[in-house]
């Protein structure tokens, strides 16, 4: 694992790398919560939060975006530069004076500062004076964060500049998009079920990618995986090494890059399992392709608006992959004691502007908690009995972000043969226990384990997805594509199916670790991440793909024009017609060849890029899927 520091965006070079002690079981986010301590902050608490300014006019971005995905605009992939786009949409170099003077006057210090706008640490009666709210602390599992207790009241200056304040908000942190299913120990090959658990190549072989070769192999692509926490160093070559990659190819096993913003996170944290999980995935589908784990410190919106706002503006990232999400409603109204916060909403949705402008490709989770993927407004209230209601999840409910859901991918299984070749999918949830999602000592009831989906509140309906009967006149709908996801989470699900699937990653195995199975959409994100590296570097020409929902929809426009499920087989782009139901939605709902399970259909990857020239990676553990 090669390190690197980047100074001037909040970026340590110090790694906590633990104590390689025996690990008893891999950390897997939050899913239940202990309770957490909520009191009133000590008026010399330091505090930090970020104030961002928004983009510049908005209509005329709109438009770009639209022609630079038009095959028919004169500016058809002509991306433009960081400094190009902050020169015409982003703020001017004098509002930024203003808000810095107007902070400074406050008591408050700039740490630092990008072209977006600026962090600022202060104590916590100073922010209670400048914006008019009471400042309480929130301790939870060791770490404390400091939210403001009612609606910020802006001071006149700042609020004349439609400054948004980040960090002081009491939306819960996001949550890691896996689940750990169990060890998988003391296999060889481990090819004796129809349900897995899948390696990276068996995966390979059932979502027929193209034979490995030099230009089937992700080279030159740059990859960014957004994520809390760090991996072990040696994961990735034991992944590979258990399947043999070195002596089948002669190529020393795939390295990983890790960059530290806002400080990075930890080996061994709550992230580091997905973390391992989202690069393994990558490197599976596309070997040589650069992969870089953008390490922050957990998933709180401030820091994954900071992980994102170093990826657009380095604009060293072709593709980036976040397998992490949380309920949209969250931010509304109704969720926070009638505050609107989904103005942080918007600050992702202009970030992801900027990296389509730029041509990078946004690729996120759609959650697991299938459609009933949101705790109902009374959770937290006493005396009240809390369930699941329909919600999707952010960032994947952004119209700039590619979600990706799925469910349970069934292979062939012959004893003593390495063969996973496809033979259906099916996508029913799992009824869950009750659960304390985020520690406020109320369990929530009625939930389902099962890939999210379904339509946003907060999000139009974008263009592309006229070309999808997708059930919402007016709003985005999710996911758009679905791959391996797997059901059947230990210790939550009540019952599991006979069809419920799993993958596999490599997690501490030189710290006492070792290999284990794995369900979720943070294996289903990264998996295709892992294809649009393939598809970028072949027709690319390494040029990049921007929001590439256009191409995706317009394919399945396509397929569906020429039968759906039943085109000609070259069309077949997306298996379609998949049986199953996420808690809310049924796979029929809004019709065949698309819903709010699978998008579009599981990919076909060489129809549906264009690679079917190459033949197919055969079987795993040999020369075509090594």
């Amino acid at each position: 694992m090669k390190t690197k520091g980047l100074l001037g965006v909040g970026i340590s070079l110090t790694l906590a790398l633990g104590s390689h002690s025996a690990l008893t079981a891999p950390r897997v986010g939050r899913t239940q919560m202990a309770p957490a301590v909520v009191q009133a902050a000590a008026p010399t608490s330091m505090i930090e939060f970020t104030v961002y300014l928004p983009l510049r006019n908005a209509q005329q971005l709109d438009g770009l975006l639209t022609e630079l995905h038009d095959k028919d605009s004169p500016n058809y992939q002509q991306w433009l530069q960081p400094s190009d786009f902050m020169q015409r949409f982003g703020p001017r170099p004098a509002d930024l004076a203003a808000v810095r003077a107007a902070l400074t006057a406050r008591g408050f210090t700039v740490i630092q500062s990008n072209a977006h706008g600026m962090r600022v640490r202060g104590s916590a009666s100073a922010a209670a004076n400048a914006f008019g709210v009471a400042i309480h602390s929130r301790t939870q599992e060791g770490r404390t964060r400091f939210m403001a207790k009612a609606e910020l009241q802006l001071p006149g200056e700042l609020a004349a500049l439609n400054v948004r304040v980040l960090g002081l908000a009491s939306v819960p942190e996001r949550q890691v998009h896996a689940r750990v299913t169990g060890q998988v120990s003391n296999i060889v090959d481990n090819r004796y079920g129809v349900t897995g658990p899948y390696w990276f190549d068996d995966l390979k072989q059932a979502y027929d990618y193209p034979a490995y070769g030099p230009k089937t192999n992700g080279a030159g692509v740059n990859v960014a995986v957004l994520m809390a926490d760090l991996i072990f160093p040696d994961d990735v070559a034991a992944a590979f090494n258990h399947e043999k990659f070195t002596p089948i190819t002669g190529v020393a096993a795939p390295s990983v890059t890790t960059v530290l913003v806002d400080g990075g996170g930890v080996e061994n944290g709550n992230g580091s399992f997905e973390a391992s999980l989202d690069v393994q995935q990558v490197l599976g589908g596309a070997p040589a392709s650069n992969v870089t784990l953008v390490s922050i410190p957990d998933l709180l919106d401030q820091s994954i608006i900071d992980g994102y706002t170093f990826i657009v503006d380095s604009n060293k990232f072709d593709i980036v992959n976040s397998s992490f999400g949380g309920c949209e409603l969250e931010y509304t109204a109704a969720y926070n004691g009638g505050v609107d916060l989904t103005s942080i909403l918007q600050t992702y949705h202009e970030i992801f502007e900027q990296g389509n402008a730029q041509g990078i490709t946004f690729v996120a989770s759609s959650g697991d908690q299938g459609g009933l993927l949101c705790p109902s407004v009374d959770y937290g209230t006493p005396g009240a009995a809390p369930v699941f209601v329909a919600g999707v999840s952010t960032p994947s409910d952004d119209p700039n972000v590619t979600s990706v859901g799925g469910g349970n991918l069934i292979t062939v299984a012959t004893a003593g043969i390495l063969d996973s070749t496809y033979v259906r999918e099916s996508a029913f949830a799992d009824p869950d226990a009750p659960y304390d999602i985020y520690g406020l000592g109320q369990n929530v009831s009625g939930g389902v384990w099962g890939a999210g989906g379904g339509v946003s509140s907060v999000f139009k309906k974008p263009a592309y997805q006229y070309w999808a009967r997708t059930g919402s006149h007016h709003w985005r709908t999710q996911p758009d594509v679905g791959m391996q996801v797997g059901g059947c989470p230990s210790g939550l699900a009540t019952s599991c199916g006979a069809d419920d699937s799993s993958a596999v990653v490599a997690y501490g195995v030189s710290a006492g670790g070792g290999f284990y199975g794995v369900i979720g959409t943070s294996v289903s994100s990264p998996e295709f991440v892992g294809a649009l590296a393939l598809f970028e570097q072949r027709f690319g020409r390494h040029h990049r793909l921007g929001n590439v929902n256009y191409f995706l929809y317009a394919a399945g426009a396509f397929q569906t024009l020429l039968g759906g499920a039943n085109a000609p087989a070259p069309f077949q782009f997306y298996r379609r017609n998949i049986p199953g139901n996420d808690g809310y939605w049924d796979a029929s709902f809004p019709s065949y060849n698309y819903n709010y399970i699978y998008g579009n259909g599981s990919p076909d990857v060489r129809k549906l890029f264009g690679l079917r020239g190459f033949p197919a990676a055969g079987l795993p553990q040999t020369p075509s899927n090594p």
